[in-house]
């Protein structure tokens, strides 16, 4: 995994992070409005980290991914 887009994944790991406790604290202030709204995120990053690794780690907007996908 090229350095790129090892960052992508970090900072997509650290927004599901941010996300759960996100769901955390709306859940303990009665919100379920924001609860869901905040899992939707954290799904929506892990998705995409799981993508990203079943694609073989390649981004189209880099030399690398181009290669790969075509």
């Amino acid at each position: 995994m090229n350095t790129l887009a090892q960052l992508i994944d970090r900072r997509r790991e650290a927004a599901a992070i941010v996300a759960g406790l996100d769901v955390e604290i709306a859940m303990a202030l009665g919100d379920r409005d924001g609860a869901r709204k905040h899992l939707k995120e954290m799904e929506a990053q892990t998705v995409a980290r799981q993508a990203m690794r079943e694609a073989g780690r390649c981004f189209s907007f880099t030399p690398e991914g181009d290669v790969c996908r075509s």
